[in-house]
């Protein structure tokens, strides 16, 4: 009878380890009532803890309430935070927003140009501007200056604006999104040495002195936008940077922790899978999930164990191979000889999963699987996908 052995992976605890055990027995008993189903929960005696339960964690000013100058400075943040990831998030909001009250004289004007036609223009001859320009070469970002420009112009949320009719409380997200954009691809090409895209104080002057450059006033227009950021943030300025980071410690710590307690000393994980192993009648599936999968590649490149076959699932096992990081094999060996037969399963969408053919050759059979979802949640969802159990019972004899 085969024997299926469950190596979690890390950050895993009790609840958690229970719960990922029994889809794995229902789903495996299923298909083939003849296995055994066992799991190694190394998590409780050796995983990672907060000795100090978090004391290094720096604590939040409770002073500071939501009218304090400290939650506007959040806001500030919770923009720029989004505006680094996707530099048209504030276009997206605005063009769906409701438009400021519009000023007495509306409506139609002779040789006055619509609002969204304005806004058009008014951005063509920002992007023609030599000024503009200018300013953003001073700042170092002159090469991406006509291509950020490009990508906003064309961007859906900029034609929903002027379509919609936005133009003067609209035109200081439009420059943000710009600069954000410029940001972004000097942070790819230019990397730490550009002082524009960390320094707060000068990336304000710097957006300043762009706004500054149409050589209007948009005061009023900054403000409404600002107070429509603050409804979209309201509740979750206030502390944000200390509660972030209590919440990043704390769901974290175990997560990143478990990683670096197994390669300050990893012995007694490995001796603790090992014994697992040993004590189950051959043959012998382990299924080992993420960091589990690190821990049973330099377990078996070391211990060379009889009649047992790997499936790694959702790890970065051949990532370590690359970055001479595993303990048990060093990057450019291959595989040893008694090292058992290897299915590594993964979903491109992981960013903690890694093929291993492409290092490994033969040795090595990689599945891909589509788990439906995005990044984080995709790395657990493996147990809920009928293409992961396929390749675990295809390594079942």
């Amino acid at each position: 009878m085969t024997a299926v052995l469950f190596v979690h992976g890390t950050g895993v605890r009790a609840e958690g380890f229970d719960a990922t055990l029994a889809v794995m027995s229902r789903s495996l008993l299923a298909r083939r009532p003849d296995l055994t189903v066992e799991g190694c929960f190394w998590g409780e005696a050796y995983g990672s803890r907060l000795f100090a339960h978090g004391a290094s964690v720096p604590v939040a000013d409770a002073s500071r309430d939501a009218g304090a100058d400290g939650a506007a400075d959040d806001v500030d943040l919770l923009v720029w935070e989004r505006l680094q990831d996707d530099p048209l998030f504030e276009l997206r909001l605005l063009a769906t927003a409701d438009g400021p009250p519009q000023e007495q004289g509306g409506g139609f004007h002779p040789g006055r140009l619509s609002q969204g036609r304005a806004l058009e223009d008014r951005y063509r001859r920002f992007a023609a501007s030599d000024p503009v320009a200018a300013l953003f070469r001073e700042a170092g970002l002159g090469a991406g200056f006509a291509p950020s420009c490009r990508t906003v112009a064309a961007s859906q949320p900029f034609g929903e604006l002027e379509a919609g009719g936005a133009a003067l409380e609209a035109w200081p997200a439009v420059v943000r999104a710009t600069v954000a954009e410029a940001l972004r691809r000097a942070e790819r090409t230019e990397g730490p040495g550009l002082r524009v895209v960390y320094d707060r104080g000068v990336r304000e002057e710097f957006l300043r002195a762009v706004l500054a450059a149409g050589g209007e006033d948009y005061r009023g227009a900054l403000g409404w936008a600002q107070q429509r950021l603050g409804t979209f943030f309201a509740g979750r300025a206030t502390s944000y940077v200390s509660r972030r980071r209590e919440t990043f410690t704390e769901s974290a710590s175990p997560v990143t922790g478990d990683i670096l307690v197994y390669q300050r000393d990893g012995a007694a994980i490995r001796r603790f899978v090992g014994d697992h192993v040993g004590r189950l009648e051959p043959p012998v599936v382990v299924v080992a999930h993420s960091l589990g999968g690190i821990i049973c590649a330099d377990l078996f490149a070391t211990a060379e164990p009889s009649d047992v076959r790997l499936v790694t699932v959702g790890t970065a096992a051949p990532l370590f191979w690359e970055l001479d990081a595993l303990w048990g094999l060093r990057a450019g060996a291959p595989l040893p000889a008694g090292f058992p037969p290897w299915v590594n399963v993964y979903d491109p969408r992981d960013f903690l999963a890694y093929t291993a053919a492409p290092l490994f050759g033969d040795r090595v059979r990689d599945v891909r699987v589509d788990n439906g979802q995005p990044f984080p949640r995709c790395h657990g969802a493996y147990w809920w996908n009928s293409q992961c159990w396929d390749a675990v019972l295809s390594a079942c004899p």
